[in-house]
């Protein structure tokens, strides 16, 4: 079993964002960020690279209560790519 410290947490998530329609930004996650024990930088370890866009660094609190705070969205079947 992994011990759960805050040490061992990530200070970030790293997402993909790419520009849609409507000047919306989608997100992929595709890794973490963590601090280094001096606090002086972080190391970022990417699960997938992006070759376009940008990556975009969030705290995992703050995309929490993001998420929580918006409603679901839901696709009309005019909506979907098929």
């Amino acid at each position: 079993m992994t011990d759960r410290s805050e040490e061992n947490r990530p200070s970030f998530n790293a997402f993909h964002a790419k520009d849609g329609r409507d000047d919306k930004s989608y997100f992929t996650r595709v890794g973490v960020a963590f601090a280094h024990k001096d606090g002086e930088g972080h190391t970022i370890e990417l699960d997938a690279m992006p070759v376009d866009g940008r990556i975009v660094l969030r705290t995992p609190n703050e995309r929490l209560e993001e998420t929580r705070t918006q409603k679901p969205r839901r696709c009309e079947r005019d909506d979907r790519t098929r």
